[in-house]
């Protein structure tokens, strides 16, 4: 059985018990036990689920955000001139539908517009008060900003916008950008939370302020200014403890509080124990009932962060971040399965080591940005000189390793001063350079009597002759 499979598994028969267990304990037990089961175990459990949804409804915008203020066309387009009005215009209405957001923006800092999925609909002012919020931001150190704020240019609707600064190749700020979500939608996910859970839900602020809340909830301003929070402040703040009890005017409460740093805000679940001890007896039987279903939603939640982050990790294990060829690493693994099939007696084996000749000179003329725009060419033209059964890699700093298979050794060949001829006339690597690029490539075919690090060895020296006869030109082993 795979690990995650054990995993999930376990995961899912431990909240199913937790939740059996906690009925029954819940109907059995008395006042006391009922307060330490929910200390110990519903509580800081439904945290966590309720920590798992606000990161669905809530951290994804975030993440919006920050892709939006790195994205690529975003930046060049600023830094072009914002000329092309249709262009930015259907990139934020693309990413507003695709992620079903309420709003996208982009604020330049040149020209201070703003700019919307409608197009240009405001230039941003220091003299107007309603535009205050931009010249705050773009004077604070930090990348982003959460900030609930009524804009007149939507509806006069109260919008938790997340501002995100867009920083150009020097790391310079060239303008903001962000989404923004309609309140009316997070408190609708508050009131859900009340209704399903029977805790109130709401977010502090590092100042204390209740942001974020629920209509129903009997709390408004400054925890410092409320009975029984007043006294916990500090040591929530501090992040002392998660779990406390405290007496306010409505009763006396079980809180549970996690701080989510992506949002900056202290999330505060909590429970009037005497609305808690009343439903128990009612809801026992339900929770008997729901515990299956409830199990079977976290589950699947487990299962699709666990997919989606090991999704990413293999990515990453397996993916050159620069130039999105497979890495090192990934050939390796490749290049094994064709060797196995190889000794059966199955395929033919050419390796073609690649080495851009004077890559040094490029990074200490041009610079590292020019150097790595000039690798990622490179790998697109060596991607569309191949076949889709052969196998590329970024070898390392600025060389390649292609695996061509089923090759003639004249075939092989004929492709080796084709992608020479390619990277040498590529008028896009000439104009980024003022000169031509050459490579030298080292090749050669595996035989029956050869191991992989044998097949690579003997090209290695092929590629080092290259080198030193001249460069520009192809050696086989």
């Amino acid at each position: 059985m795979r690990l995650k499979t054990k995993v999930v598994l376990i995961i899912a028969g431990l909240l199913l018990g937790v939740s059996i267990t906690g009925s029954i304990i819940n109907y059995l037990k008395n006042v006391r036990d009922t307060q330490a089961q929910l200390q110990n175990t519903s509580l800081p459990l439904s945290v966590d689920n309720i920590y798992t949804e606000i990161q669905q409804r809530m951290i994804e915008p975030l993440l919006v955000s920050s892709l939006m203020s790195h994205d690529t066309f975003l930046r060049d387009w600023l830094m072009e001139g914002e000329t092309d009005m249709n262009g930015i215009v259907r990139y934020l209405t693309e990413i507003q539908q695709k992620y079903d957001i309420f709003t996208t923006f982009l604020v330049s800092d040149k020209t201070k517009n703003y700019y919307h999925a409608r197009g240009l609909i405001d230039v941003v002012n220091k003299e107007n008060s309603a535009d205050a919020w931009y010249f705050r931001f773009m004077a604070q150190p930090e990348p982003y900003e959460i900030n609930l704020d009524y804009n007149a240019n939507l509806s006069e609707s109260l919008i938790m916008f997340i501002n995100y600064k867009v920083m150009n190749y020097k790391n310079e700020i060239i303008g903001a950008t962000g989404v923004g979500v309609k309140i009316m939608n997070i408190e609708a996910m508050l009131n859900s939370f009340k209704t399903k859970y029977k805790y109130d839900v709401y977010f502090v602020s590092e100042s204390g302020e209740i942001t974020l809340f629920a209509k129903g909830l009997n709390k408004r301003g400054n925890i410092s200014t409320i009975e029984g929070l007043k006294e916990i402040k500090e040591s929530v703040f501090k992040g002392e403890k998660s779990q406390f009890e405290y007496k306010g005017k409505e009763g006396e409460y079980l809180l549970n509080t996690k701080y989510i740093d992506k949002l900056k805000l202290h999330l505060f679940v909590e429970i009037n124990k005497k609305e808690y001890i009343n439903e128990i007896k009612k809801t026992f039987y339900v929770n008997l009932s729901i515990s299956l279903l409830v199990t079977l939603l976290v589950t699947l939640i487990i299962i699709y962060t666990i997919n989606i982050y090991q999704n990413q990790l293999v990515q990453l294990a397996n993916e050159d971040a620069l130039t999105g060829l497979a890495n090192r690493r990934k050939f390796n693994e490749q290049f094994e399965k064709r060797y196995k099939l190889y000794k059966k007696g199955v395929n033919r084996l050419t390796l073609l080591l690649i080495d851009i000749d004077d890559f040094k000179e490029v990074n200490d003329t041009f610079g590292h940005l020019v150097g790595d725009d000039t690798l990622m060419r490179v790998a697109e033209i060596l991607r569309t000189e191949l076949r889709v059964s052969d196998i590329i890699a970024r070898w390392g700093g600025e060389e390649f390793a292609l695996l061509l298979v089923d090759v003639l050794p004249q075939k092989a060949m004929e492709i080796a001063q084709k992608i020479c001829h390619a990277i040498r006339e590529d008028a896009l690597l000439q104009d980024m350079l003022q000169q031509k690029l050459t490579v030298s490539i080292g090749l050669g075919e595996l035989t029956s009597l050869e191991s992989q690090d044998g097949l690579v060895h003997k090209v290695d020296l092929a590629l080092y002759e290259a080198k030193k006869a001249g460069k520009d030109q192809v050696i086989v082993a």
